[in-house]
């Protein structure tokens, strides 16, 4: 019997039947903090992986709408794998719908390694002494020519699937007379690669984002992309701030639903034998249940509204609207999205008292990792910022403020000040 070929909704389909196998293991991943690599082929075979990728290049064709809920679903089950899904989203999604980014020949090969082995791809930005580049930094990550091809050295942190990835994508600077920076497409499995396993900490700990270590790892020359000399603005994908936010976005709400559910399990199957009926009868588990509710409602309109508005202006090539909107709309999305897990994940914590705290009990594991999405670049502070450039500028008004003048003082007053005579 032939294999039935895989659609969106197949895939979509596949990951709530796979989410619910995923989260057997979950706790085990998160105790050991170690990655669930069996996972991604459980994906692969059901066609997620290959769920953004273009129908003419071999995909299934699906769009940022589709996109989240793959990931917020697989979040539900096991969310170290749901992230590593987004990231490698994020790239893929880029290939799709920012067609000219990438190079032909190093998309092609992407592409390719992904429908036939589910080869994965993440993102390696974060220097180990500078830290993000969101902030601008220059890469600390050095490439120079030798031999008609690149040496790639540096040290990246954070580098979130590390046990999984086939490919990793690093930002970098060369040492030309004119330096350029750019990203680098990396084999994960390069000679020169060497990773140190640092990754401990209190949430999503099985994601294996360790640090990375690249000593003159030989790249192809093509294998350089969306170079600009060092000092102009870097290149970025039109459409790549939507996705990003919404995709990580998706992950902490999944774990939210994964808090919710397991909630609603609580207080509907605990009966207190001083009560005599469960704590869902109880009016403020029934407040807590109800704004609960209320928040994932909120987060789950935001997101996939802003998914389908996504794909509508895709389908409509109406990229400035992208650009000028939807980009304000991704911010809000997720201050909103994140702000709203950890919300629901410490209100559950809380009324779940002492078997809540049980390393036995999944409501802890959900709020340590609904607290670690404040991790994800940018922060709160730089995506407010940008909301307010937004406003001012529908008000024709200029970013920054300026400043109100200050009006001169007068020549005794200064005279006074500096300590000199007035003749």
């Amino acid at each position: 019997m032939s294999q039935s070929i895989p659609t969106i909704e197949t895939a979509l389909a596949a990951t709530r039947v796979l989410a619910a196998t995923f989260a057997k293991g979950a706790a085990e991943a998160d105790r050991q903090a170690s990655l669930p690599v069996d996972n991604f082929k459980a994906l692969h075979a059901a066609g997620v992986l290959s769920l953004v990728i273009r129908k003419d290049q071999g995909g299934l064709g699906g769009g940022l709408e589709a996109a989240i809920d793959a990931v917020s679903t697989v979040a539900q089950g096991e969310p170290a794998t749901a992230l590593i899904l987004a990231m490698h989203y994020i790239q893929h999604g880029q290939i799709a719908f920012d067609q000219g980014f990438w190079p032909t020949a190093v998309a092609d090969v992407l592409i390719r390694s992904s429908l036939e082995r589910g080869a994965l791809i993440n993102a390696a930005y974060v220097d180990a002494t500078k830290g993000s580049l969101s902030h601008g930094a220059l890469p600390e990550t050095v490439a120079r020519q030798q031999g008609g091809q690149w040496l790639l050295s540096g040290h990246k942190k954070y580098v979130t699937g590390i046990d999984a990835l086939s490919w990793i994508r690093v930002a970098g600077v060369t040492d030309e007379p004119q330096p350029r920076v750019g990203y680098f497409l990396v084999p994960a499995d390069a000679p020169g690669i060497r990773v140190e396993r640092t990754w401990d900490t209190l949430g999503m700990r099985a994601t294996s984002s360790q640090d990375v270590i690249f000593d003159n790892v030989p790249l192809p020359l093509e294998h350089f992309f969306g170079a600009v000399p060092v000092g102009a603005p870097r290149q970025h994908g039109p459409l790549d701030a939507v996705w990003y936010l919404a995709l990580v976005a998706a992950v902490y709400h999944g774990v939210a639903q994964a808090a919710r559910n397991a909630f609603i399990d609580f207080t509907t199957g605990f009966i207190p034998g001083s009560l005599g009926a469960p704590l869902a009868s109880l009016p403020r588990f029934q407040d807590a249940l109800g704004e609960i509710e209320a928040a994932q409602r909120v987060s789950h309109r935001l997101l996939f509204g802003l998914g389908r508005d996504y794909d509508e202006l895709v389908a409509r090539e109406d990229r400035k609207q992208i650009e000028e909107r939807l980009n304000g709309d991704a911010d809000v999305a997720r201050l909103v999205v994140l702000r709203n897990s950890a919300q629901v994940t410490a209100l559950a914590l809380e009324l779940a008292g002492n078997q809540g705290l049980s390393r036995n009990n999944a409501l802890e594991r959900h709020h340590r990792d609904a607290l670690s999405a404040k991790a994800h670049g940018p922060n709160a502070s730089l995506l407010k910022a940008a909301l307010v450039r937004y406003g001012l500028k529908q008000q024709g008004k200029e970013w920054p403020p300026a400043a109100p003048a200050v009006p001169a003082a007068p020549a005794a007053q200064t005279a006074q000040l500096s300590g000199t005579a007035v003749a």
